[in-house]
């Protein structure tokens, strides 16, 4: 074999693309989830009336905006990785 082939098959079996697209995934998710309690937070004290409404108001629409920006760039990355995953499948049963 030759130096190529053999890089070709070592960066597979190490995934190092796949392992930077997993921990993106993983930190992702971690920041929705935090977004989602600090949405649902500012509802109820928005429904409470605590605090000033307009206020409340619009951090709600920033953090709404944000948690969809991130549920479309997750929804990205995992459609990425399955079609990675069979791609190199394909590859696998071609040779």
């Amino acid at each position: 074999m030759k130096a190529n082939e053999l890089i070709k098959i070592a960066e597979e079996y190490l995934g190092v693309e796949n392992k930077k697209c997993k921990a993106k995934i993983k930190y992702l998710k971690q920041v929705l989830k935090k977004l989602s309690k600090r949405e649902k937070e500012l509802e109820v004290k928005f429904a409470e009336g605590n605090g000033n409404k307009e206020k409340i108001s619009n951090e709600l629409a920033l953090i709404h905006a944000h948690r969809k920006k991130g549920l479309q760039l997750l929804k990205q990355l995992e459609e990425e990785r399955k079609k990675d995953k069979k791609v190199k499948k394909e590859k696998k049963l071609e040779e």
